[in-house]
């Protein structure tokens, strides 16, 4: 195995080497015909390049696609970080590598110019989904849906895995993950292996974990459902008020630990998506930079709010809520893959 740590210059030297070795004409072409090649390079040659960087980083040789991923499945947090930050200039576009760690079907990254595009395009495909599997349903106006999405770049030469949300959908997630802290306060509970938990079924295994609050079951998810509709109503009412604020503004937040450079970048609402092209990234996020401590307070008022209205919900649910009558679910069987298995049994 290399170093722990490589340079630029060698991270640059090992991929222009493992560029050659997958397709020697590459340095031929023009820049734009590079770019195009990287971002739809067909699965052969992804193979090969990724191949080619693990024999020259750590020593280890793939033959085949499942290989190679069994290697990669045993990786150290360094090992992903040192292979990551490599290939990344083998995917990346525009001035800072940039890559959307994102599903995008027959698309890429060049077919959205700005983060705008690929938000929208998200979004009219997501609406069209739901309007397919409900007939009924009725679409909602876009207002910037970006959640949680996945993207890797280099900040400034250093190598960042990157979340972005827009601050409706960054202050969701914050009141979300809150939420559960404060559920088990008021109810305490944990989830128990059922009976059929893990045991084999058809090609995969079951999923059955079951709610333990000792004797409060009924209350918790009650209190779980009003919960999840109250983060819905204020994820609806803050993407509103964004919108129409459209304070075009961009917060970073760096959360990086060890050997894991985490950034969350937090977009107002979608005038900002709409101010950042994928090929100049850190550059028009930088131009529209705010204070990370403005989205600090937001949660802070959000956390606060949810907060009160937990605790409101649990007193009324203890003192009025009849446990003997019971939400019509639909049952639903999970089975997981193998894969799946060896990482969540």
């Amino acid at each position: 195995m290399r170093s722990q740590t490589l340079s630029a210059h060698e991270r640059d030297a090992l991929v222009r080497r493992a560029l050659i070795r997958v397709n020697p004409a590459y340095f031929s072409w023009p820049l734009e015909e590079q770019e195009r090649y990287r971002v739809s390079m067909p699965d052969e040659d992804r193979f090969r390049l990724k191949q080619v960087l693990l024999k020259s980083l750590f020593d280890i040789e793939a033959q085949t696609p499942e290989e190679l991923e069994t290697a990669c499945a045993t990786f150290t947090d360094l090992q992903y970080l040192q292979f990551n930050s490599t290939l990344v200039l083998a995917q990346g576009i525009g001035d800072d590598c940039f890559y959307l760690n994102e599903f995008l079907g027959d698309r890429t990254m060049l077919d959205f110019p700005t983060l705008y595009d690929y938000d929208y395009a998200d979004h009219c495909y997501q609406e069209q989904a739901r309007k397919e599997e409900d007939p009924t349903y009725v679409s909602k106006p876009y207002r910037g849906r970006l959640y949680l999405s996945w993207a890797r770049l280099l900040i400034d030469g250093t190598f960042y895995y990157v979340t972005m949300s827009t601050a409706a959908g960054s202050l969701y997630s914050a009141i979300d993950e809150f939420g559960d802290e404060v559920m088990e306060e008021l109810i305490p509970h944990r989830y128990v292996d059922g009976k059929h938990h893990g045991k084999r079924e058809g090609h995969g295994f079951r999923w059955d974990l079951r709610l333990d609050a000792d004797g409060k079951e009924a209350h918790f998810e009650e209190l779980r459902e009003r919960y999840w509709q109250y983060t819905l109503t204020r994820y609806e009412v803050l993407q509103e008020e964004f919108d129409t604020a459209a304070a075009t503004t961009i917060y970073f937040h760096d959360k990086s630990q060890g050997h894991d450079p985490q950034m969350n970048i937090t977009f107002s609402d979608k005038t900002a998506l709409q101010a950042v092209r994928l090929r100049h990234f850190l550059r028009d996020c930088r131009s529209k930079i705010g204070d990370p401590q403005e989205l600090a307070r937001w949660v802070d008022q959000e956390r606060q709010a949810a907060r009160s209205y937990l605790e409101q919900t649990y007193h009324d649910v203890v003192a009025h809520f009849d446990p003997k009558v019971v939400r019509l679910r639909k049952k639903r069987k999970i089975l997981l893959s193998d894969r799946a298995a060896e990482d969540l049994l």
